[in-house]
């Protein structure tokens, strides 16, 4: 028996659908990374195909919609524990975003959720573990605050000392690396992450506990440390706060950075705006090098308290002009919030208010870019013949009216639909 439905159906009712192993999607138009063109695609275990099988279960009347790659989130830390898991995972699902990369975890939490992640019923993520980072260094102090907050359930029984090897690591030398790099490779990590802090003034920083949780590692291991990262076939993620540090980073060989300078701006003496403005030769060298940057620019709006106008002026001001210049080099940007009870969504929604970037451009940043880099080996991030049946659809062209991807009417993932 075959089930004609439409998308204005209520999408709840999936335990019929999920049963289903061939659904035909027909009337709509479908996202090809520039336009939208009217196909005809076929769910068949999962996987789009224009050739029609032998049954068809269900039959889907897009109704003239708009079909597009589901988002990734390229930062955050959730989920990753058992802790509200089902908010979580609802969350992201809600806001269309299918793929997760988390650049700091505790493989013993996210280990619990292992059978509940990378579903068709749920967000896909991939973690780092524990990052690297120097003595003192961010993370360090978040997470001993974090063992009497967040962690409290989920970790019975830790103590601060616990953290390390665990939620970080502290690498000030190279023996340092040498003694705990084969601990890292042992949990697993599905990249490596790496924290800079202000570089220019690591050996200002490095001793004095003023600055803990404000520094982070040598700059001088981070080439050791790609080196050794990209033998075992893992990429690397690099935090960075300063121009000082994407220039370090850059020179390492990293693959990725995370945050822009700009993110985060604590105005200070001695700080000025331009202190954090990028340059055309940094910009040009990433480009050359093929390093991408999760900006995570909408954390100056959720995480920060505005007290000075000005000065929240001047902040929009920088990360303008820094995204100005990666657009005019064609550095890639991924999409990230970096905050916990955020999705992607928040900073897509920031990066359109700031006005640099096209319809187009947010869109392939979003639904193309960011799930790419997230699991380059899968067959995501695109609707065409044999690539994984997951998408959104949309009541409107988004190229059009942007924030209609703020109002997804149907989300399917790997042939499931979820509502």
């Amino acid at each position: 028996m075959k089930y004609l439905i439409t998308c204005c159906i209520c999408f709840f009712c999936t335990g019929v659908f999920s049963q289903q192993k061939t659904i035909l999607f027909t009337n709509g138009y479908w996202y090809n990374g520039n336009s939208f063109e009217p196909q005809t695609f076929y769910s068949v275990n999962g996987l789009l195909t224009k050739t029609k099988p032998g049954t068809v279960d269900t039959i889907i009347d897009l109704k003239q919609q708009y079909i597009i790659p589901p988002f990734g989130e390229a930062h955050n830390h959730s989920p990753d524990t058992e802790i509200e898991f089902d908010i979580f995972n609802e969350r992201y699902l809600s806001d269309g975003v299918f793929y997760i990369k988390n650049p700091n975890s505790i493989p013993f939490t996210t280990q619990k959720i292992a059978h509940r992640i990378n579903q068709p019923g749920s967000v896909d993520v991939v973690f780092a573990n524990g990052g690297l980072t120097g003595s003192g260094g961010h993370p360090v102090p978040l997470y001993k605050y974090m063992i009497e907050t967040r962690y409290k359930e989920a970790i019975k029984g830790w103590t601060y000392r616990s953290m390390e090897g665990n939620a970080y690591y502290i690498i000030d030398s190279k023996e340092d690396l040498e003694k705990k790099w084969p601990f890292i490779l042992n949990d697993k990590p599905g990249f490596i992450k790496v924290y800079l802090l202000n570089s220019e003034e690591y050996e200002q920083r490095k001793n004095d506990t003023l600055y803990n949780g404000r520094k982070g590692m040598n700059p001088k291991l981070l080439q050791l440390v790609v080196s050794k990262a990209h033998s075992a076939g893992l990429k690397v993620s690099c935090h960075i706060e300063t121009p000082k540090d994407v220039w370090y980073a850059v020179k390492a060989g990293v693959d990725e950075i995370n945050h822009l300078p700009g993110y985060q701006v604590l105005w200070k003496e001695g700080y000025p705006a331009s202190y954090y403005t990028l340059t055309s030769s940094l910009v040009r060298k990433m480009k050359k090098k093929g390093v991408h940057a999760d900006p995570t620019y909408s954390l100056a709006a959720t995480e920060l308290i505005e007290t000075d106008s000005v000065q929240y002026r001047m902040r929009r001001q920088v990360q303008q002009q820094n995204l100005r210049l990666l657009k005019r080099f064609a550095v890639p940007l991924t999409i990230a919030s970096d905050s916990y009870n955020q999705t992607s969504k928040t900073e897509a929604e920031y990066l359109y208010q700031l006005g640099v970037y096209t319809n187009r451009e947010l869109l392939n940043m979003w639904c193309i870019t960011t799930p790419q880099v997230i699991f380059p080996d899968r067959k995501i991030a695109a609707l065409q013949e044999g690539y994984e049946a997951s998408f959104l659809v949309l009541k409107e062209n988004p190229l059009e009216h942007f924030q209609t991807v703020f109002k997804i009417q149907l989300r399917v993932k790997q042939g499931k639909l979820l509502w």
